[in-house]
């Protein structure tokens, strides 16, 4: 039996313009150009195992106190948190030779009635309207 660790985003769409694309095209862009999961999963491996770790065992004491547990799909609420923090604390733009996207430093934000504004301050790369962020998903799964 191998289990296999998953990290990804629930599929929904984005439209705007009227043009629709999907979280999961946005996630594939992201990792082809930036590398945003694979960074993640290089800064915060140790983190991840923990987390990982934490869960087994609970799902372990779970089974040794007779109730049921379904191991053919896990979710990991603590790994999905991590991730949504990661963004939020700009650790991609920490890393040596990774810079800001544009949209970051000028601050567009399709949160906000008035997206391109001067005014809007700078934010985290990747949070433009939150969806691909509170999207991420961790899970694995028995093949």
């Amino acid at each position: 039996m191998a289990i296999t660790l998953h990290l990804g985003v629930v599929d929904v769409a984005y439209t705007e313009q009227g043009k629709t694309t999907t979280t999961g095209d946005v996630a594939e862009i992201l990792e082809e150009k930036y590398a945003v999961m694979g960074t993640f999963v290089d800064l915060h491996e140790d983190d991840i195992a923990d987390a990982l770790a934490d869960q087994m065992a609970g799902l372990l004491e779970t089974a040794a106190m007779g109730h049921p547990v379904n191991a053919k799909s896990l979710e990991f609420p603590k790994v999905d948190a991590m991730f949504r923090d990661y963004l939020d604390d700009g650790e991609w733009e920490q890393q040596k030779g990774n810079m800001p996207t544009v949209a970051a430093v000028k601050g567009v934000s399709h949160r906000k009635k008035r997206p391109f504004v001067k005014e809007n301050k700078a934010r985290p790369s990747f949070i433009d309207t939150g969806l691909y962020q509170r999207s991420f998903r961790t899970w694995a799964d028995e093949k």
